[in-house]
């Protein structure tokens, strides 16, 4: 693990998003406001100042307002961003970097010097909970549709009274699944009363039957991935979106092991985003899945090359590649019987436990980063990086 390196990055970040996002939070509360109905306040306001100019003027100031309108959309934008690390389901406060790296690929693919996310087609944050990624994604691409969804009917109007005023984001009640149905809520974990139905749809029924794209997918939905992705076959097909999914890698190994091939057949790689994204277990990890004809792109990116150099992503060979798997670069020590998981009971609140894997960390120290000590090796690694993602972008699904 990386996070005992990254931490001191981790922490500037939280504090400049902490201290920029409590600005805007008390300027709303002085002016005794809500974030929606600042934003709906904002956009009436733009409308007026439009209407105005349009009669007092005429069409020699279409320039002047389309600027002024500009600037005012920015402003909105830079507001609800600040909003988002500010809130009480701060975006970088537990998956620091999933968030950054979201936001960074989505500016560096709007630039035009990386192609990496496909430049048409819907995002898509499935599991939103509390609408922050949607949100984050929806401030990052203002010219992208942002589709947000979740079971929990609670979770929906949270997220439509704090970014329903967003223009480019529609947010749904329902979860996803390997067909159009009906589901019903299974255990707390959905935010909604056990055994209370809510609709199920396919990825592929939202986006490819409706003759839509997808350029990127945030997949947080409580261990159905598999089937999310069975649901998805045909979209993936056609648009080649990256997406993220969420593993917790030992609580069932051989389903692990089954969602990792099934990605890996559709001719994509697996990155680990080598940070815990659960609790209580610290073995939930956040996957990047990048299809492997993208591969010599990530070269081109500032992002990712980052991250490789700080050891906070790499990638996840499966069993067949011969080579070592999740299971061996991912906390092995909280494999069922492990170290940081002694006993029969993988689901157990000990198993893998933070304190356990602290234990465990005292005498198994994670990879250093070259960067810090050497000069030579850390060299050698990067070349190597390019080398591996040359090596992927001729690989086929098998």
């Amino acid at each position: 693990m990386t996070m005992t390196y990254t931490r001191p990055m981790n922490i500037l970040l939280l504090g400049l998003s902490f201290y920029f996002g409590s600005q805007f939070t008390i300027w709303l509360s002085i002016h005794n406001e809500s974030p929606s109905s600042y934003l709906a306040s904002k956009a009436k306001e733009d409308s007026l100042h439009r209407s105005d100019s349009d009669n007092l003027e005429g069409p020699s100031t279409t320039r002047k307002d389309t600027n002024r309108n500009n600037a005012a959309v920015n402003s909105v934008l830079r507001k609800v961003d600040r909003l988002l690390h500010s809130q009480v389901a701060v975006i970088f406060e537990h998956e620091t970097l999933l968030g950054t790296l979201l936001g960074s690929l989505i500016r560096e693919s709007n630039s035009g010097l990386v192609d990496l996310i496909p430049s048409e087609g819907y995002f898509l944050d499935a599991g939103m909970q509390f609408g922050e990624f949607g949100a984050h994604m929806a401030v990052n691409a203002p010219e992208r549709k942002v589709m947000m969804l979740d079971p929990s009917p609670k979770n929906v109007e949270l997220a439509k009274e704090r970014y329903g005023a967003l223009p480019n984001l529609e947010i749904l009640q329902g979860g996803l699944g390997d067909k159009v149905g009906v589901m019903k809520a299974r255990d707390a974990t959905f935010e909604m009363q056990v055994g209370a139905e809510f609709p199920l749809y396919t990825i592929d029924s939202l986006f490819y039957e409706k003759g839509k794209k997808l350029a990127f997918a945030h997949l947080d939905v409580e261990g159905l991935e598999l089937d999310v992705l069975k649901g998805a076959i045909q979209t993936i097909r056609q648009s080649k979106p990256i997406f993220t999914t969420e593993v917790r890698v030992y609580k069932d190994v051989a389903y692990t092991d089954e969602l990792m091939n099934f990605i890996f057949d559709l001719g994509y790689d697996s990155y680990v985003i080598n940070e815990v994204c659960g609790y209580p277990h610290m073995d939930y990890r956040n996957l990047l899945n990048i299809p492997r004809s993208m591969s010599l792109e990530l070269m081109h990116s500032d992002t990712f090359n980052l991250l490789d150099a700080t050891k906070s992503i790499f990638r996840l060979p499966v069993r067949k590649e011969d080579q070592k798997t999740i299971f061996d670069l991912v906390m092995p020590c909280c494999a069922l019987g492990g170290e940081c998981c002694p006993g029969d009971d993988i689901n157990d609140k000990s198993c893998c436990s933070e304190e356990r894997v602290k234990k465990w960390l005292d005498g198994n120290k994670p990879d250093v980063n070259l960067n810090y000590y050497t000069w030579k090796e850390p060299r050698k690694s990067f070349g190597r990086f390019r080398y591996r993602l040359r090596q992927r972008h001729g690989v086929q699904p098998q």
